[in-house]
């Protein structure tokens, strides 16, 4: 009994460790740690005891891992793990009951309010026709939202103005369509919702969803009534609300100027640390395009910046401060990369040289919590050019695991290549870690690989890392952790047999 009983602590010990785990994964715009694994639902997000074990146990052994995680995962404001985990869904009444409760009103001026959700904002305006609302969160905000806007106001919801397609800022809407408020979007929305759609699989895997919740078709999210093209300016209750596109974290993102009220609702433009605009699982951003929304809104002298991630501005110095820094940071990154594409310097070069001046680098919005400098350059070279890095044998490469195995052939062996790996983990963790996955890939079923390559990865994560960078190698840890305790239950199993057999 007293067996069983500390079996059962050590599997709640387990368990604890994989809530945190999939509270640190389960943000929107983060990968999982399973992004290949299938659960019931028939998308990412395996719950099996076998992949929250391996979790549970990468996690425990890598604390600063999960620190590295939450501190740009949550974009400014609180991270909810029931609904970060369900962005699309209008059914899970876990999140729909966490976005309830940790919803936080802020009244920032005169008949203006933001609603603080976890991870994201919505902006309501009260005018004299009805209300204006700046995006509409996530779908499990969408109760929470109609029930707030009653109690903000008597006035009808007039208008629903979204900024863009994502997740966090385009579904909650659903909860408010009885009402029948105009949708505005910029006309490029359909589109972009319309890839989602079409590539519902890797939307669900890369944001860590229920692949059964990401729409399929426009019954399962909300088409706008009305859409534009660049800009636009609409009159409501006798004010002016002017809608501008500009590409940014999206092909259709719009930022909305209030100049009767002196505000600047921002959407994505501006965050609180080094922009998200190098996130290598998403579609093409436009660094440059970006920072010139972000100096056009600086022009506007707004007394108000109300963004989409994080708390309002509301000293008009800073407004003038922040946003062009964060304009200047885009551009110098754009500039230093396509200076080097065009000095004939090899790719791998160009992005190495990449950094901020240090003028702007010494800055607590220039902090690379979520992406770095180097992911960024990465984007503007994806803009520039197409997929070929400048190495002649990757325009046709060999696969990678016929290249692995070839490669630690010539080197005695996988388990030559990961001891090599590990005695440079400390001093070259980036080279480290191509030995780790060449042994890795030539051979999976050596639990002295699985292991090598673990420790590699985990002397990678010891250090703080962006949050993006740092979830991809949670999700290899957990992969490697997830194959090397398959492998040393089945010696195990073996060894008693054998044991028995005697």
């Amino acid at each position: 009994m007293n067996a069983v009983m500390a079996n059962m602590k050590k599997i709640s010990r387990l368990y604890r460790y994989a809530f945190v785990t999939a509270l640190a994964l389960g943000q929107l715009g983060t990968g999982t740690a399973n992004a290949h694994d299938q659960d019931d639902r028939g998308g990412s997000g395996a719950k099996s005891p076998a992949v929250l074990a391996a979790r549970a146990q990468v996690f425990k052994a890598n604390p600063q891992m999960v620190k590295s995680i939450m501190e740009g995962g949550g974009f400014g404001t609180e991270l909810s793990y029931a609904v970060a985990n369900s962005m699309y869904s209008r059914t899970d009444q876990t999140a729909i009951a966490e976005a309830r409760a940790r919803l936080k009103v802020e009244a920032v001026a005169p008949r203006t309010w933001l609603l603080r959700f976890p991870i994201v904002n919505v902006v309501v305006f009260e005018t004299d026709e009805g209300l204006v609302l700046v995006d509409s969160g996530y779908a499990p905000a969408g109760p929470a939202l109609a029930e707030t806007l009653k109690q903000l106001s008597h006035k009808p919801l007039h208008t629903v103005i979204l900024t863009h397609f994502h997740a966090d800022h385009a579904f909650g809407a659903w909860a408010l369509m009885e009402q029948k408020p105009r949708v505005v979007t910029e006309q490029r929305f359909i589109a972009q919702m319309e890839l989602d759609m079409r590539s519902n699989g890797l939307i669900a895997r890369n944001n860590q969803q229920s692949v059964a919740d990401v729409p399929r078709t426009w019954a399962d999210a909300v088409r706008p009534t009305q859409t534009f093209q660049d800009k636009t300016t609409l009159t409501i209750g006798g004010e002016d609300f002017v809608l501008t596109h500009a590409r940014g974290e999206t092909e259709d993102q719009i930022w909305v100027a209030v100049p009767g009220r002196s505000i600047v609702a921002s959407a994505d433009y501006f965050q609180g640390f080094l922009p998200n605009a190098g996130n290598g699982k998403r579609r093409q951003r436009y660094p440059e395009e970006w920072a010139q929304a972000l100096r056009d809104m600086a022009a506007l002298k707004p007394r108000l910046l109300l963004p989409a991630h994080g708390p309002a501005m509301t000293r008009p110095e800073e407004i003038q401060d922040r946003l062009p820094a964060q304009a200047q940071m885009l551009d110098s990154i754009s500039s230093q990369v396509v200076a080097g594409l065009n000095s004939g310097a090899r790719r791998d070069q160009v992005i190495e040289k990449v950094a901020l001046p240090p003028q702007l680098a010494k800055r607590s919005d220039a902090r690379e919590l979520y992406v770095s400098a180097k992911d960024i350059g990465r984007m503007v070279v994806s803009e520039y050019s197409g997929w070929w890095d400048d190495i002649p044998s990757h325009w046709r490469p060999a696969p990678l695991d016929h290249e692995a195995r070839e490669l630690v052939q010539l080197a005695g062996g996988a388990r030559q290549v990961i001891q090599r790996a590990v005695a440079l983990a400390d001093s070259n963790p980036e080279l480290a870690s191509h030995l780790a996955d060449w042994a890795w890939y030539a051979d999976s079923d050596d639990p002295e690989v699985a292991q090598g390559a673990l420790n590699v990865y985990a002397r990678r994560v010891a250090k703080p890392l962006p949050t993006q960078e740092v979830l991809v190698y949670a999700e290899h840890m957990v992969r490697l952790q997830l194959r090397l305790n398959e492998l040393n239950s089945k010696r195990a199993a073996s060894a008693s047999q054998s044991s028995t057999a005697h």
